[in-house]
Protein backbone atom coordinates (compact mmCIF):
# COMPACT_ATOMS: atom_id res chain seq x y z
CA UNK A 1 0.00 0.00 0.00
CA UNK A 2 1.24 2.97 -0.96
CA UNK A 3 1.48 6.67 1.64
CA UNK A 4 -1.14 8.04 -0.68
CA UNK A 5 -3.41 5.14 0.48
CA UNK A 6 -2.98 5.72 3.84
CA UNK A 7 -5.34 8.79 5.57
CA UNK A 8 -3.33 11.72 6.42
CA UNK A 9 -3.92 11.49 10.00
CA UNK A 10 -2.30 8.18 10.33
CA UNK A 11 0.73 8.38 8.00
CA UNK A 12 2.82 9.31 11.22
CA UNK A 13 1.84 6.80 13.18
CA UNK A 14 1.85 3.58 10.61
CA UNK A 15 5.45 5.18 9.84
CA UNK A 16 6.41 4.42 13.64
CA UNK A 17 4.79 1.23 13.57
CA UNK A 18 6.21 -0.14 10.63
CA UNK A 19 9.66 0.54 12.28
CA UNK A 20 9.04 -1.02 15.79
CA UNK A 21 7.62 -4.46 13.14
CA UNK A 22 10.90 -4.37 11.10
CA UNK A 23 12.61 -4.16 14.44
CA UNK A 24 10.97 -7.32 15.30
CA UNK A 25 11.43 -9.06 12.27
CA UNK A 26 15.14 -8.76 12.58
CA UNK A 27 15.60 -9.02 16.48
CA UNK A 28 12.52 -10.46 17.72
CA UNK A 29 9.41 -9.89 19.30
CA UNK A 30 11.05 -9.56 22.94
CA UNK A 31 13.73 -6.99 22.32
CA UNK A 32 11.31 -4.88 20.19
CA UNK A 33 9.08 -4.76 23.04
CA UNK A 34 11.62 -3.47 25.36
CA UNK A 35 14.07 -1.53 23.08
CA UNK A 36 10.43 0.75 22.25
CA UNK A 37 8.60 0.17 25.95
CA UNK A 38 5.76 -1.82 24.52
CA UNK A 39 3.89 -4.86 25.83
CA UNK A 40 4.81 -7.99 23.68
CA UNK A 41 1.17 -8.88 22.73
CA UNK A 42 1.03 -5.37 21.22
CA UNK A 43 4.19 -5.97 19.13
CA UNK A 44 3.37 -9.11 18.26
CA UNK A 45 -0.56 -8.35 17.32
CA UNK A 46 1.31 -5.36 15.00
CA UNK A 47 3.19 -8.06 13.08
CA UNK A 48 0.42 -10.41 12.43
CA UNK A 49 -1.58 -7.65 10.98
CA UNK A 50 1.90 -6.23 9.00
CA UNK A 51 2.45 -9.29 7.74
CA UNK A 52 -1.87 -10.22 6.91
CA UNK A 53 -2.33 -6.73 5.18
CA UNK A 54 0.53 -4.98 4.87
CA UNK A 55 1.09 -1.29 5.79
CA UNK A 56 -2.73 -1.19 5.58
CA UNK A 57 -2.81 -3.83 8.68
CA UNK A 58 -0.59 -1.36 10.56
CA UNK A 59 -3.62 1.76 10.25
CA UNK A 60 -5.02 2.38 13.94
CA UNK A 61 -8.48 0.89 14.57
CA UNK A 62 -10.07 3.07 16.53
CA UNK A 63 -14.01 3.16 17.49
CA UNK A 64 -16.27 5.30 15.50
CA UNK A 65 -17.47 6.30 19.13
CA UNK A 66 -15.74 5.29 22.34
CA UNK A 67 -18.10 3.96 25.12
CA UNK A 68 -19.25 6.66 27.11
CA UNK A 69 -18.11 6.42 30.85
CA UNK A 70 -21.02 8.12 32.26
CA UNK A 71 -23.76 6.18 33.60
CA UNK A 72 -26.70 5.95 31.62
CA UNK A 73 -28.92 7.66 34.56
CA UNK A 74 -26.55 10.81 34.53
CA UNK A 75 -26.66 11.10 30.89
CA UNK A 76 -30.53 11.45 31.19
CA UNK A 77 -30.17 14.21 33.68
CA UNK A 78 -28.18 16.00 31.20
CA UNK A 79 -30.40 15.34 28.91
CA UNK A 80 -33.36 16.73 30.89
CA UNK A 81 -31.15 19.95 31.83
CA UNK A 82 -30.76 20.64 28.36
CA UNK A 83 -34.24 19.85 26.78
CA UNK A 84 -36.45 20.64 29.51
CA UNK A 85 -34.60 23.35 31.96
CA UNK A 86 -32.96 24.88 29.07
CA UNK A 87 -29.68 24.97 30.78
CA UNK A 88 -26.51 25.23 29.90
CA UNK A 89 -23.11 23.21 30.44
CA UNK A 90 -21.87 25.41 33.67
CA UNK A 91 -25.67 25.84 35.36
CA UNK A 92 -26.16 21.76 34.81
CA UNK A 93 -22.62 21.21 36.17
CA UNK A 94 -23.77 23.38 39.75
CA UNK A 95 -27.24 21.20 39.05
CA UNK A 96 -25.81 17.28 39.08
CA UNK A 97 -23.65 18.87 41.94
CA UNK A 98 -25.90 20.33 44.18
CA UNK A 99 -28.53 18.28 43.39
CA UNK A 100 -27.71 15.08 42.96
CA UNK A 101 -24.33 14.93 44.17
CA UNK A 102 -22.59 14.46 41.37
CA UNK A 103 -19.55 15.80 39.88
CA UNK A 104 -19.32 15.66 36.04
CA UNK A 105 -16.80 18.26 34.06
CA UNK A 106 -18.65 20.76 32.07
CA UNK A 107 -16.39 19.98 28.93
CA UNK A 108 -17.73 16.47 29.61
CA UNK A 109 -21.95 17.42 29.90
CA UNK A 110 -21.03 19.34 26.24
CA UNK A 111 -20.00 16.06 24.89
CA UNK A 112 -23.21 14.59 25.72
CA UNK A 113 -25.10 17.42 24.49
CA UNK A 114 -23.47 17.31 21.36
CA UNK A 115 -23.54 13.54 21.32
CA UNK A 116 -27.30 13.16 21.92
CA UNK A 117 -28.14 15.36 19.37
CA UNK A 118 -29.26 18.89 21.00
CA UNK A 119 -27.64 22.28 20.22
CA UNK A 120 -25.12 23.63 22.34
CA UNK A 121 -25.85 26.91 24.02
CA UNK A 122 -23.08 29.57 22.95
CA UNK A 123 -23.01 32.89 24.21
CA UNK A 124 -23.76 36.55 22.25
CA UNK A 125 -20.65 38.72 23.26
CA UNK A 126 -22.51 42.03 24.13
CA UNK A 127 -20.37 45.07 24.38
CA UNK A 128 -19.88 46.47 27.57
CA UNK A 129 -19.32 49.89 28.42
CA UNK A 130 -15.23 50.60 29.53
CA UNK A 131 -16.24 53.03 32.28
CA UNK A 132 -18.37 49.98 33.92
CA UNK A 133 -16.89 47.59 36.44
CA UNK A 134 -18.42 44.56 38.08
CA UNK A 135 -19.38 44.96 41.62
CA UNK A 136 -20.55 43.77 44.45
CA UNK A 137 -22.40 45.42 47.51
CA UNK A 138 -20.75 44.10 50.83
CA UNK A 139 -23.88 44.22 53.22
CA UNK A 140 -27.10 42.86 52.62
CA UNK A 141 -29.57 46.16 52.47
CA UNK A 142 -26.71 48.19 51.38
CA UNK A 143 -27.94 49.16 47.69
CA UNK A 144 -31.59 48.07 46.70
CA UNK A 145 -32.16 47.90 42.36
CA UNK A 146 -35.47 48.45 41.67
CA UNK A 147 -36.92 48.50 38.11
CA UNK A 148 -39.97 47.55 35.90
CA UNK A 149 -40.91 45.02 33.20
CA UNK A 150 -43.87 45.19 30.98
CA UNK A 151 -45.47 41.62 30.72
CA UNK A 152 -48.39 40.88 28.49
CA UNK A 153 -50.85 38.70 29.07
CA UNK A 154 -53.70 36.90 27.29
CA UNK A 155 -55.65 39.76 28.38
CA UNK A 156 -54.36 42.68 29.27
CA UNK A 157 -50.52 43.71 29.82
CA UNK A 158 -49.26 44.37 33.48
CA UNK A 159 -46.17 45.65 35.20
CA UNK A 160 -43.43 43.59 37.24
CA UNK A 161 -41.92 45.63 39.75
CA UNK A 162 -38.80 44.14 40.68
CA UNK A 163 -36.19 45.07 43.96
CA UNK A 164 -33.06 43.37 44.14
CA UNK A 165 -30.66 43.59 46.87
CA UNK A 166 -27.16 44.42 45.61
CA UNK A 167 -24.97 41.94 48.25
CA UNK A 168 -27.35 38.60 48.08
CA UNK A 169 -29.67 39.16 44.98
CA UNK A 170 -33.01 38.18 47.35
CA UNK A 171 -35.55 40.21 45.31
CA UNK A 172 -39.45 41.43 45.98
CA UNK A 173 -41.46 41.06 42.92
CA UNK A 174 -45.11 42.19 42.47
CA UNK A 175 -47.97 42.84 40.02
CA UNK A 176 -49.62 45.75 39.39
CA UNK A 177 -52.17 47.19 36.44
CA UNK A 178 -50.28 50.50 36.05
CA UNK A 179 -46.88 51.59 35.97
CA UNK A 180 -47.34 55.09 37.98
CA UNK A 181 -46.09 56.82 41.05
CA UNK A 182 -49.11 55.36 43.09
CA UNK A 183 -48.01 51.63 42.13
CA UNK A 184 -44.22 53.00 43.39
CA UNK A 185 -45.28 54.08 46.22
CA UNK A 186 -46.94 50.92 47.65
CA UNK A 187 -43.94 48.74 46.28
CA UNK A 188 -41.69 50.46 48.03
CA UNK A 189 -44.02 49.77 51.04
CA UNK A 190 -43.91 46.23 50.30
CA UNK A 191 -40.19 45.62 49.18
CA UNK A 192 -39.67 47.36 52.87
CA UNK A 193 -41.83 44.85 54.51
CA UNK A 194 -40.37 41.94 52.34
CA UNK A 195 -37.07 41.83 53.00
CA UNK A 196 -35.42 40.25 55.83
CA UNK A 197 -32.77 42.97 56.60
CA UNK A 198 -32.70 46.66 56.64
CA UNK A 199 -32.49 48.75 53.96
CA UNK A 200 -30.08 51.71 53.63
CA UNK A 201 -30.49 52.49 49.99
CA UNK A 202 -32.53 52.08 47.15
CA UNK A 203 -31.90 53.09 43.41
CA UNK A 204 -33.87 53.29 40.00
CA UNK A 205 -33.76 54.95 37.08
CA UNK A 206 -35.55 57.96 35.65
CA UNK A 207 -38.97 56.63 34.89
CA UNK A 208 -41.80 58.64 35.52
CA UNK A 209 -43.27 55.90 37.69
CA UNK A 210 -40.28 57.06 40.17
CA UNK A 211 -40.97 60.92 40.28
CA UNK A 212 -39.69 63.10 43.19
CA UNK A 213 -42.64 62.14 45.99
CA UNK A 214 -41.11 58.47 45.28
CA UNK A 215 -37.74 60.11 46.25
CA UNK A 216 -39.51 62.02 49.29
CA UNK A 217 -41.18 58.33 50.24
CA UNK A 218 -37.55 56.88 50.65
CA UNK A 219 -36.07 59.43 52.33
CA UNK A 220 -38.95 59.68 55.20
CA UNK A 221 -38.46 56.21 55.97
CA UNK A 222 -34.91 56.60 56.53
CA UNK A 223 -33.52 55.84 53.62
CA UNK A 224 -31.29 57.35 50.77
CA UNK A 225 -32.09 57.18 47.36
CA UNK A 226 -30.31 57.45 43.85
CA UNK A 227 -31.49 58.20 40.78
CA UNK A 228 -29.27 56.21 38.28
CA UNK A 229 -27.55 57.96 35.23
CA UNK A 230 -29.53 58.54 32.37
CA UNK A 231 -29.52 56.00 29.47
CA UNK A 232 -27.47 53.79 31.54
CA UNK A 233 -29.21 50.85 32.53
CA UNK A 234 -26.09 49.24 33.37
CA UNK A 235 -26.09 50.51 36.82
CA UNK A 236 -28.97 48.72 37.41
CA UNK A 237 -27.09 45.87 35.92
CA UNK A 238 -28.16 42.76 38.41
CA UNK A 239 -31.85 43.78 38.23
CA UNK A 240 -31.77 44.18 34.53
CA UNK A 241 -30.64 40.53 34.24
CA UNK A 242 -32.47 39.13 36.88
CA UNK A 243 -35.44 40.48 34.60
CA UNK A 244 -34.07 37.70 31.62
CA UNK A 245 -34.20 35.40 33.84
CA UNK A 246 -37.84 35.89 34.94
CA UNK A 247 -38.55 35.62 30.82
CA UNK A 248 -36.55 32.40 30.11
CA UNK A 249 -37.97 30.59 33.40
CA UNK A 250 -40.97 32.09 34.35
CA UNK A 251 -43.15 34.10 31.89
CA UNK A 252 -41.78 32.08 29.12
CA UNK A 253 -42.61 28.65 30.40
CA UNK A 254 -46.51 29.84 31.92
CA UNK A 255 -49.47 30.89 29.98
CA UNK A 256 -51.53 33.33 32.14
CA UNK A 257 -55.28 35.01 31.41
CA UNK A 258 -54.53 37.90 33.58
CA UNK A 259 -53.04 39.69 36.54
CA UNK A 260 -55.07 37.66 39.08
CA UNK A 261 -54.42 34.42 37.66
CA UNK A 262 -50.33 35.22 37.70
CA UNK A 263 -49.61 36.82 41.15
CA UNK A 264 -49.73 33.81 42.87
CA UNK A 265 -47.72 31.58 40.56
CA UNK A 266 -45.20 35.15 40.59
CA UNK A 267 -45.22 34.99 44.77
CA UNK A 268 -44.35 30.84 44.32
CA UNK A 269 -41.19 32.26 41.45
CA UNK A 270 -40.05 34.88 43.61
CA UNK A 271 -39.84 31.82 46.77
CA UNK A 272 -38.43 29.75 44.18
CA UNK A 273 -35.48 31.94 42.96
CA UNK A 274 -34.57 33.35 46.34
CA UNK A 275 -34.27 30.01 48.26
CA UNK A 276 -34.18 27.16 45.56
CA UNK A 277 -32.63 28.54 42.21
CA UNK A 278 -28.50 28.08 42.47
CA UNK A 279 -26.95 31.44 40.91
CA UNK A 280 -23.56 31.26 38.78
CA UNK A 281 -22.85 34.49 39.71
CA UNK A 282 -22.88 33.65 43.03
CA UNK A 283 -20.89 30.88 42.90
CA UNK A 284 -23.80 27.90 43.23
CA UNK A 285 -25.31 29.19 46.02
CA UNK A 286 -28.95 30.50 46.23
CA UNK A 287 -29.89 34.02 47.49
CA UNK A 288 -30.95 33.06 50.94
CA UNK A 289 -27.45 30.98 51.23
CA UNK A 290 -25.37 34.02 50.46
CA UNK A 291 -27.33 36.05 52.90
CA UNK A 292 -26.86 33.29 55.82
CA UNK A 293 -23.21 33.56 54.98
CA UNK A 294 -23.27 37.20 55.09
CA UNK A 295 -24.49 37.73 58.19
CA UNK A 296 -22.64 34.71 59.91
CA UNK A 297 -19.39 36.61 58.37
CA UNK A 298 -20.38 39.88 59.84
CA UNK A 299 -21.21 38.75 63.25
CA UNK A 300 -17.83 36.82 63.29
CA UNK A 301 -15.90 39.91 62.10
CA UNK A 302 -18.20 42.64 63.39
CA UNK A 303 -16.39 44.60 66.44
CA UNK A 304 -17.82 43.70 70.28
CA UNK A 305 -20.76 45.66 70.83
CA UNK A 306 -21.54 45.93 67.32
CA UNK A 307 -25.16 44.58 66.17
CA UNK A 308 -25.10 42.19 63.40
CA UNK A 309 -27.63 42.68 60.31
Amino acid sequence: MSDGSIPARYRLRVKQRLAIVTFAQESGIKPASRHFGLARRTVRTWVRRWKAEGEAGLIPKYPSQRKRRLPDATIELIRVARTEHHWGAPRTRVWLERVHKLHVNARTIQRVFRDIGVPVLTKTPRRRPRQMKLFEKEHPGDSIQVDVKVIKLAKEKVFQYTALDDCTRMRVLRLYARQNHHASLDFLRELTHAFPFPIRKIQCDNGTEFPLAFQLAVEAAGMRHRYIKPRRPQQNGKVERSHRIDSEEFWGRHEFSDRLAAEPQLRDWERRYNHERFSLALAGRTPAEKLAASVVARATYAPAGTASV
